[in-house]
């Protein structure tokens, strides 16, 4: 078996691949990772979840957003797919 070297991706590159892709994949250091899917329990864990923070949070400022949003942490170069996240003040498009 031969072993091929994983090529590394431009930020920018990974953006244009994920733009196309019908997985998702989190970006780190130059690498993308496939994401799998969950379980049911787990996805039951998640919509709860959305839904009290929906509720709780409503009548303020923040957004809840299920895991089809994907995110960026600067400090670290991460791209990924929260199962949940909150976003407060502006969101970017």
């Amino acid at each position: 078996m031969t072993v091929h070297p994983r090529r590394h991706m431009t930020e920018a590159e990974y953006l244009a691949y994920e733009r196309t892709s019908d997985d998702k994949h989190e970006y780190y250091a130059g690498e993308i990772f496939a994401m799998a899917g969950g379980s049911v329990q787990h996805n039951i864990i998640v919509a709860n979840t959305i839904a009290g923070l929906h509720g709780q949070l409503r009548r303020r400022e923040w957004t809840v957003c299920p895991s089809d949003m994907r995110i960026h942490i600067p400090h670290t170069g991460l791209y990924t797919y929260p199962d949940v996240s909150v976003v407060c003040g502006q969101m970017y498009f």
